[in-house]
């Protein structure tokens, strides 16, 4: 066993300032992991300190995060939730040897496979195959998509899901580019509209989520809404009001604790959703949940190496299985993203609460231990 350090610093790079509202969600997140570690007796007898640098909500911000925290001398870091940003910071991780646990949901950073990256959320392509399966089941074979093709997560999972739709069934009726600087959202919803689609597909976050939602409640149109990961937020269900309800969303495991049944996972969720709701006053967002598991995946990858160099922890976290909130991950040196279509759920909003929809629960009572 390698000498262990007096503290063992675990490195977060996420938006404090900026567009990206989220990284204040992840950072709230990972603070809450570090503290029940520390309340725990840390990691192997020692101290554990999160050390966060702001990326801005910028490519080149995280890049130059990154390599703040990794000449601090962190085990390894616990990556942005702006898939943008963390895909610029790939290319640097070969270059320090440090791991990098990406929060952002985009599926290319660990396809293909890069030795130090690795990711929490689940990707944009198993999420696009979860939503095709429900549209299938409700017999929802036209959809109309939107998507912000100026987010590298909303843009690559549509590509994915485009890539997926015969196989399921399902025909693109109309697709629908907006921007994130999209104000008027009345055109995409006139065009879905006419197209004769039987749903919307929103993959869409932030400013144009909310934006999408409100317009299309406003024109009234009689199809459901099912949006990806990017709405699983309180934040979105806050600022669409009362019009959010019905709109059919995405989620981990977490969202809709309180639907699942009795299980080990379920457990796990609790013991992050009790304290956090305690600290904060209301449930963990997606992106909470995320910067939560990024943590707990590097102390998990510490305890299994029983050493805190960061070339000890990349070795631990190649063939890692952990229990987390969002799911049991099973990395290996093919696999970085860990999860499965399984880990996620589909919920509907409902006063203003993620609910499990009857089809999801069904599904996931069969597959949770």
């Amino acid at each position: 066993m390698q000498q262990v350090p007096r503290q063992i610093l675990i490195g977060q790079v996420t938006s404090l300032t900026g567009s990206n509202y989220m990284g204040l969600e992840n950072r709230d997140g990972a603070e809450l992991a570090v503290r029940q570690l520390n309340d725990a007796g840390g990691l192997l007898g020692c101290p554990v300190q999160l050390v966060v640098e702001d990326d801005a909500s910028v490519p080149q911000g995280a890049v130059d995060a990154y390599h703040r925290l990794a000449d601090l001398g962190v085990v390894a870091v616990v990556g942005t939730s702006f898939s943008n940003a963390s895909l610029a910071v790939l290319p640097h991780t070969d270059e320090r040897e440090l791991v990098y646990v990406s929060t952002g949901a985009a599926h290319t950073q660990v396809d293909p496979v890069r030795p130090y990256v690795f990711m929490t959320p689940p990707t944009g392509r198993l999420v696009a195959a979860q939503l095709l399966r429900y549209f299938r089941a409700h017999g929802l074979t036209r959809i109309g998509v939107v998507f912000d093709s100026d987010s590298v997560f909303n843009r690559e999972a549509w590509a994915a899901q485009r890539t997926m739709l015969d196989q399921f069934g399902i025909e693109a009726a109309t697709v629908e580019p907006v921007r994130v600087d999209t104000l008027d959202f009345g055109p995409a919803v006139a065009a879905v509209d006419q197209s004769g689609a039987h749903a919307l597909m929103a993959w869409v976050t932030g400013p144009p989520a909310t934006g999408l939602a409100r317009e299309f409640r406003t024109a009234g149109l009689g199809i459901p809404v099912v949006a990806g990961l990017g709405a699983a937020t309180p934040a979105f269900v806050e600022e669409v009001g009362p019009d959010a309800d019905g709109i059919v969303v995405a989620t981990s495991l977490v969202g809709v604790a309180s639907d699942l049944p009795a299980s080990a996972t379920r457990a796990a969720i609790t013991a992050l959703t009790e304290p956090f709701e305690q600290r904060h006053g209301v449930p963990p967002s997606q992106f909470a949940v995320d910067g939560y598991t990024a943590v707990s995946l590097i102390a998990a990858a510490v305890e299994a190496a029983d050493d805190a160099a960061p070339r000890a922890v990349r070795e631990a976290m190649d063939s890692l299985t952990c229990l987390t909130p969002e799911g049991e991950y099973h990395f290996s040196p093919t696999n970085h993203s860990g999860l499965d279509v399984n880990d996620v759920a589909v919920a509907v909003i409902r006063d203003g609460r993620f609910r499990l929809t009857p089809w999801s629960r069904s599904e996931l009572h069969r597959h949770l231990k």
